[in-house]
């Protein structure tokens, strides 16, 4: 619509153009008129005068005719040119105003259409605006409806949290009535409670001092007694089990520690029963034994063999009860690799033999040849023992006891009782722990030691191969 308003504004002043310049060209042909005229009529009052005045005036008149005969030609030639302009310019002006005609059709017909456009837009938004407000009204029915349903809901709700209110209030009134009964209930059952707790801490104290015996441990110089009793204060050092050497380690820190505190007093290894074990870690425990300046008594209560049994043996003080056993055999250990290095396994056997069985028969009083051959001869197997009141007259044991006052046990064992056959270290070693106790491929429990350092073997009595080496 805005371009054909344009094209109709630039035809228009086209037309006006036309106009003005045809008004133009008329002037001027009123002007040339105006002026040509006067000179003409005086032209020819001039050329009558002459013509009066003097005979020869004819002649002069020639001259001046023809000159206004060019004159009209002229006026003629540009009328006819401007009635030619004219022309054109009217045609011209024709088809400008037909062109004129038909862009502002042009125009007035998308004038129209744009009309109409935006008349169909105005109706689109009317009904844009009617379907909004339509719309809306909707909404605010829904809105008004939902307002009135949680309206309803939240008055039931208020009546609901009332009479929830009024429930709580009504059974923390309960509550703190049941509770005032049951604190009261509760001073009288703690008032009880102390005075039971009261009774049994008075009968626990009573235990635990009847666990205990009033007097202090007896130490004595001279342990064994005339009457034939040992009597064993608390520098008393279990060994039991295996010896290995956290055992070793166990037995020689305490006879340092009691050397430290007493070299006067006699300190006492006791065996409940051991089948022997490294030969490193005994013959430390004889080295200990040996450089002890308070004496070391050696007791077997029940059953020593191998590496316990040459302590026992080797010992500068030894006891046992008459039936414990004692038993001697020669070392043992599982070779392995070429030939060489068992023949040098063998070699390193035959010097500890030498080192240790050596001191053995020199006691009994016999060869170390000799002590070998006895060992076979009492025993297919080479595991020579005899009771102690048989050891005593071979020199195994020093004396035979029927009693020992263990002046120690100050408290009640039954308190804190220890599994038998524990070992004398708790903590690095027990083959009672499940551990230390591990089954075979054919399910047979056995018990593994330590292992060995590699210039070690074991001294040690086991003939149903209950303990293995790792």
């Amino acid at each position: 619509m805005a371009a054909g308003g344009v094209r109709v504004s630039a035809v228009a002043w086209q037309c006006s153009c036309y106009m003005l310049r045809s008004a133009y060209l008329t002037l001027c042909w009123i002007a040339l008129a105006a002026i040509s005229g006067p000179i003409f009529q005086q032209s020819h009052a001039q050329n009558a005068a002459t013509v009066s005045a003097s005979g020869e005036g004819a002649l002069i008149a020639v001259p001046e005719e023809a000159a206004t005969a060019q004159l009209r030609i002229q006026r003629d030639r540009l009328l006819l040119e401007n009635q030619v302009r004219e022309e054109t310019l009217r045609k011209e002006l024709a088809a400008t105003n037909s062109e004129y005609q038909r862009l502002k059709g042009e125009s007035d017909l998308a004038k129209i259409k744009a009309d109409r456009e935006l008349a169909q837009k105005r109706t689109e938004i009317e009904r844009a605006r009617i379907e909004i407000e339509q719309i809306g009204a909707q909404q605010s029915l829904e809105s008004a409806r939902l307002e009135g349903q949680q309206q309803k809901e939240l008055a039931a709700l208020r009546t609901a949290k009332e009479r929830a209110e009024l429930e709580a209030d009504l059974a923390l009134a309960e509550f703190s009535r049941k509770n005032n009964e049951f604190k009261a209930q509760e001073v009288t059952w703690n008032t009880r409670l102390v005075e039971l707790r009261a009774q049994v801490a008075e009968r626990e104290k009573l235990t635990e001092a009847e666990a205990y015996v009033e007097q202090r441990p007896v130490y004595s110089t001279e342990p064994l007694q005339p009457n034939g009793d040992l009597i064993i204060s608390d520098r008393r050092i279990p060994l039991n089990g295996p010896i290995t050497a956290a055992t070793g380690d166990f037995i020689c820190d305490r006879i340092d520690f009691y050397n430290n505190k007493s070299k006067v007093l006699p300190i006492f290894i006791v065996i409940d029963e051991s089948p022997g074990g490294s030969v490193m870690a005994g013959y430390k425990i004889l080295k200990s034994m040996q450089s002890s300046t308070a004496p070391v008594y050696v007791l077997v209560k029940s059953y020593a063999a191998s590496m316990a049994a040459a302590i026992c043996t080797l010992a500068p003080h030894s006891f046992a009860y008459p039936n414990a056993i004692i038993l001697h055999h020669q070392i043992s250990n599982g070779l392995h690799g070429n030939l060489a290095a068992q023949r040098e396994g063998v070699k390193l056997l035959e010097e500890w033999w030498q080192r240790l069985a050596a001191p053995i028969a020199k006691k009994m009083g016999i060869s170390i040849e000799e002590f070998s051959n006895q060992l076979y001869a009492h025993s297919s197997t080479g595991d020579w023992q005899e009771f102690a009141d048989h050891a005593v007259k071979l020199k195994w044991v020093d004396v035979v006891v029927n009693r020992c006052q263990e002046t120690a046990l100050l408290k009640d064992p039954g308190s804190e009782r220890l599994a038998s056959g524990q070992l004398a270290s708790n903590a690095s070693f027990r083959f009672r722990d499940a551990n230390a106790i591990k089954a075979d491929a054919p399910g047979t429990p056995r018990a593994f030691l330590p292992r060995l350092s590699p210039l070690d073997c074991y001294y040690l009595y086991n003939p149903d191969g209950y303990y293995q080496s790792e």
